[in-house]
């Protein structure tokens, strides 16, 4: 009997183990581009950033859904994030941020206001989509559901009926909303929102955690409290936010007129 030397033996060795991992690699990629053909521009580049096959349908969803209309909530890009830096438009809105916690420390002695000022990047949405635990459950969910839909197969890019999958996912509602907006349309990426979260002596008190909405926020009335000094002092902000429920989280629009002043 003729034995296989150790070199032979661990190159057949790697062709077992790299044949498969490069096969799946390749429907990864063919399954990449059967649904970009589905994202409208400019998602494409933030779906494909997106390994998980659950986690980019449900991205996916929300693309569908906004449609053309996408573009005009896009986040901003890091030459446009750059620009909003010191201009007329960033100062209004540090200013008014300023006047909320002014009032909501005058309100509540011993507490203030902390907010992540900076404009929420493609890269840094893309990364917290990819690693977000609520996120994670919405994309076994939706996975599940397209395959109860369309079969253990209906992935597979040869049998997918683009038109069908794309009015499925328009229609799909899931049973709970992930905690994060799909890459790219979160209005943290263009300065159009704001966490506002509570410190006492320098430290988070109140942050942005849903595990603390019942037992922090609404338990000890922070809720109301921030939603206070927001309408004494913050002319434009709107909120909060109800779905998912985000007492921490309020839009930013100055009125038109503003925009002339600067």
């Amino acid at each position: 009997m003729r034995h296989v030397g150790l070199p032979l033996a661990l190159a057949m060795l790697a062709l077992l183990l790299v044949g498969p991992s490069r096969a799946a690699a390749d429907d990864a990629a063919a399954l990449d581009a059967v649904l970009m053909t589905l994202a409208p521009p400019p998602s494409g580049e933030a779906l494909a950033r997106i390994p998980d096959p659950g986690r980019k349908l449900l991205a996916l969803r929300s693309y569908v859904r906004y449609g053309p209309k996408i573009v005009d909530r896009w986040s901003w890009t890091a030459e446009q994030i750059a620009a909003f830096e010191g201009s007329p438009g960033q100062r209004a809105l540090l200013a008014e941020i300023a006047a909320v916690n002014e009032n909501f420390a005058a309100a509540n002695p011993g507490y203030a206001l902390y907010v992540h000022g900076t404009v929420r990047s493609l890269d840094d949405q893309i990364a917290k989509w990819n690693e977000n635990e609520s996120v994670g459950a919405g994309a076994e969910e939706i996975l599940a559901a397209c395959k109860a839909a369309f079969g253990d197969d209906g992935l597979e890019p040869d049998n997918i009926d683009t038109g069908r999958l794309a009015d499925w996912l328009r229609n799909f509602q899931p049973a709970q909303r992930a905690n994060l907006a799909a890459p790219g349309l979160t209005l943290h990426g263009r300065a159009g929102a704001i966490d506002f979260q509570v410190t006492k002596d320098g430290d988070i008190y109140a942050g942005a955690s849903s595990q603390q909405v019942e037992t922090v926020w609404r338990a000890e009335g922070w809720d109301r409290k921030l939603k206070a000094s927001i309408e004494a002092a913050g002319p434009s902000f709107t909120g909060p936010l109800t779905n998912p429920d985000e007492p921490w989280h309020y839009d930013y629009a100055p009125s038109p007129a503003d925009d002339a002043r600067d």
